[in-house]
């Protein structure tokens, strides 16, 4: 069994700990954060078994220590366990640059990998971490050449007990994946809000009528602005790079608006790569889902939810679609299996519900 060190027990790290206090596999988990009361709260809630409120030998028995801060603490963190933790001791975190950091910890004595798991939330603060953030979710693991290959497949081991799928990729590609598919498009994302915001009148009638699609192509806008100040900082390099493509593809579009009105091949093209994310498969790991259309009213997905629960349907996770423009549906529900994804479409079909099989 392990003893886990979680350094920054909000949102992320809180939401580590309670899925990693499920575990068979892990025996202990020690915290440090700079906010007490999340200490005191993860410990009452039986979390995490002991915490600190600095970096001290409390976390010299660790086997494993995640370091959930901002990005632009981690290496600092790293720095001050380097002469406290044992040398079987793997560090690691769930920032989501890499290469910088990857960069500073080359150095140091101890045995550091990096992570990142694909997951994000407009939430911070342990009062909002949930224990099945990780759930299928894909886990970034960006090893080093310092890496020891049994140090990688033990993170592995962990990184699967908060059921998440471990993926391996260079620290570079990462940060060129991830500016092109998160920190641009928060960057758009946060764009089109202040475009509202300066050009909506007294009344706020843009800001009233804002709701279905803009609303969930700018959710990611209610993120901690902190956070991403860092993650701008860090990442500036990939982010510039993939800013002046969008620049291009936005110029470009404009043009064919003005010169020839050629914009149904730009939609088209769109539209067919984005309906061909769901059948992509990573390690081959894809989500069976399910898309529902249901009636607004008090106990409509309680009842497809007891339909599926009563015929031994896992609902893995479940989301209320609120615009129905251009979607089948409006509740999404993944399931463990394409077994009982058929399993479920049939029972729901026959209860009368308008159903469709996504793969």
């Amino acid at each position: 069994m392990y003893t886990v060190g979680i350094i920054g027990i909000g949102f992320l790290g809180g939401s580590l700990a309670k899925s990693l206090i499920k575990s068979n596999k892990i025996k202990e988990i020690i915290a440090f954060d700079t906010n007490i009361d999340s200490l005191k709260k993860a410990k009452e809630d039986g979390v995490i078994s002991d915490y600190s409120e600095n970096i001290n030998n409390k976390f010299k028995k660790c086997d494993f220590i995640f370091i959930c801060t901002p990005v632009s603490f981690i290496v600092e963190y790293a720095k001050k366990l380097e002469n406290i933790v044992n040398e079987n001791c793997i560090i690691t975190d769930i920032g989501s640059t890499k290469k910088s950091i990857l960069e500073a910890t080359n150095n140091l004595k101890i045995e550091f990998i990096g992570g990142h798991p694909m997951v994000g939330s407009e939430r911070s603060g342990y009062e909002t971490s949930v224990d099945l953030l990780f759930e299928n979710s894909y886990y970034i693991i960006t090893e080093s050449k310092r890496n020891k290959k049994e140090s990688i497949e033990k993170l592995k081991e962990i990184v699967i007990e908060i059921n998440a799928i471990p993926i391996i990729i260079d620290a570079e590609k990462h940060d060129y994946i991830t500016a092109t598919i998160s920190h641009v498009p928060h960057v758009v994302a946060a764009t089109l809000v202040n475009l509202v915001k300066q050009l909506d009148d007294d009344n706020e009638t843009m800001k009233t009528l804002a709701a279905g699609g803009f609303k969930d192509i700018t959710r990611i806008a209610s993120s901690d602005p902190t956070m991403w100040e860092n993650i701008c900082t860090e990442n500036k390099e990939e982010i510039l790079r993939i800013l002046m493509k969008f620049k291009e593809i936005i110029k470009k579009f404009e043009d064919n608006i003005i010169n020839s009105n050629k914009t149904y091949d730009f939609f088209d093209s769109s539209k067919k790569y984005r309906d061909s994310f769901i059948n992509k498969r990573i390690n081959g790991n894809t989500m069976p889902e399910l898309n529902i259309m249901i009636k607004d009213e008090n106990g409509a997905i309680a009842a497809i939810s007891n339909i599926l629960s009563d015929n031994d349907i896992d609902i893995r996770n479940i989301e209320i679609l609120n615009n129905r423009e251009n979607n089948y549906g409006a509740l999404r529900v993944i399931v463990r299996s394409y077994e009982e994804r058929e399993k479920g479409y049939k029972l729901l079909k026959k209860y009368g519900y308008e159903v469709s099989e996504i793969s």
